[in-house]
């Protein structure tokens, strides 16, 4: 969560960061963002239907939204710092 928090600070021009929590309450995802100093949103899936609707096979996963609406790259699993920016680096260099 802190590179995530880092990489959303770094991009906050370029690119939008929002969470998804899975299957919590919205008080449940609100204490965690409080507790680890998130500053983007968090969205709450109770019925857990992120993972279904992007064909997420486990937690995390990343998702990039190409400036068209379009998925560009879901990938599974945590990421560092440098992974995040050099996965959404194509999204960022198709203006």
């Amino acid at each position: 969560m802190p590179a995530l928090e880092r990489f959303a600070r770094e991009h906050a021009r370029d690119v939008v960061v929002l969470g998804v929590d899975q299957g919590e309450s919205s008080s449940t995802a609100s204490a965690f963002a409080r507790e680890h100093g998130v500053t983007f949103p968090i969205l709450v899936d109770e019925q857990q239907q992120y993972g279904r609707t992007y064909a997420a096979v486990g937690l995390p996963t990343t998702v990039i939204v190409g400036r068209d609406g379009r998925v560009v790259r879901g990938i599974d699993g945590p990421l560092t710092l440098a992974q995040m920016r050099d996965a959404v680096a194509p999204a960022l260099a198709a203006k």
